[in-house]
């Protein structure tokens, strides 16, 4: 039987949801013998985490595009330095791409562009399908005036119900090039991990985020001070796992509140679920989202998430509200308020734990696995 050879195209690999969700993606379709995964990324993968999977996947071929980060991802955070890497980069992607391309693997029947039209370049000069997943809100979406690349697609995956109704009512015209595939979660196995980590003592709250400018830390930082001042609780903590290129400027920001003492940044974790399980709450503080799969963790392992009430994820996953606690996006005061609710009313944390619980079969990876394969056979 002939397999059908599927590449996934993804920027780079860094400690992230995306990357979790398709290391995810490719173990459902690793379930299927027909199947044969590629992975074609920028630049070489370096996080610990993902190489041990690959190394115990090796039937999963790596192909990088571009030879150093500095070609890639990496930029400089100074705008002249930053501006000449753009020119260089561009300039040698250009000539990959006109006289290289994909040459080594030009028998691929399917490419999933994995991240928000990150391969259009890339891709655009491919006559085989393409699948792209978009992980963004509606509104980064016509920010972003990405419906221009739209055409060269054939179909675009979202994450929500939300973002596919306000996409079909801006775009009629893609109205049949869009369908919706939540991220998948395996309820059992986070379970599992979650006891396999030690829980800190005593009470705390945890936020697990990739540590960027739309993850909004701040009003979590502001809202933890809050919360402490009001209560007087000195013996409650706040966990932030995760790293970024905002590290830096988020402890900086911690170290100047009077609670500092009470905020620890752990670093990325490759196991944070016992933090997650032993936690009064899980938050998650974003400006905008996809669909975050750390809000599906954390009620996987039965632990009540306070969220942002942003586009488009937060929402759907907490039952508008039923199964978790939202704010506004950037009022920390909401926020701490929801702090105090979680460590006080028993009742109701209890009632909307049980509600999370009830919707989550929803994101269950069998259910994930059976649409990612008649989709890939659909377009094969």
């Amino acid at each position: 039987m002939k397999k059908i050879k599927v590449a996934f195209c993804v920027r780079d690999m860094k400690i992230g949801g995306v990357e979790s969700v398709m290391i995810r993606t490719m173990d459902a379709l690793l379930k299927h013998k027909e199947i044969e995964i590629f992975v074609i990324a920028y630049v070489k993968i370096k996080e610990q985490v993902y190489l041990d999977w690959f190394a115990e996947h090796p039937q999963v071929k790596v192909y990088t595009l571009y030879p150093s980060r500095w070609l890639g991802t990496n930029l400089s955070h100074f705008f002249l330095t930053r501006i000449f890497q753009h020119l260089c980069r561009d300039l040698y992607r250009w000539f990959k791409r006109t006289f290289i391309g994909f040459r080594s693997i030009k028998d691929i029947d399917v490419f999933v562009d994995f991240f928000n039209f990150s391969f259009y370049s890339e891709l655009k000069k491919i006559s085989k399908p393409k699948l792209t997943w978009w992980h963004y809100s509606i509104d980064a979406f016509v920010i972003g005036n990405y419906v221009k690349y739209m055409k060269n697609y054939d179909l675009l995956v979202a994450l929500t119900d939300g973002f596919v109704s306000e996409f079909r009512r801006l775009y009629p015209e893609y109205s049949d090039k869009i369908m919706r595939i939540y991220n998948p979660i395996d309820i059992n196995s986070a379970v599992q991990k979650s006891k396999e980590e030690k829980t800190p003592s005593g009470k705390y709250f945890c936020c697990v985020s990739r540590l960027y400018a739309d993850k909004d830390i701040p009003t979590l930082l502001k809202a933890f001070d809050i919360f402490c001042n009001k209560s007087k609780r000195s013996d409650v903590n706040l966990y932030i796992i995760g790293n970024g290129s905002y590290k830096t400027r988020y402890e900086e920001q911690a170290m100047a509140l009077p609670v500092s003492k009470q905020i620890v940044f752990t670093g990325a974790l490759p196991n944070p679920f016992g933090y997650m399980r032993g936690a009064v709450a899980n938050i998650l503080s974003s400006k905008s989202e996809g669909l975050p799969t750390v809000l599906i963790e954390a009620a996987a392992v039965n632990t009540l998430n306070i969220a942002s009430d942003c586009r488009n994820g937060p929402r759907e996953i907490l039952c508008d509200g039923a199964g978790g606690l939202l704010f506004a996006p950037g009022n920390a005061a909401q926020l701490a308020e929801c702090m105090s609710i979680a460590l006080n009313d028993k009742k109701r944390v209890k009632e909307m734990k049980k509600i999370a619980q009830e919707n989550l079969a929803r994101f269950d990876s069998n259910i994930f696995s059976k649409e990612i394969i008649k989709l890939i056979k659909l377009y094969a």
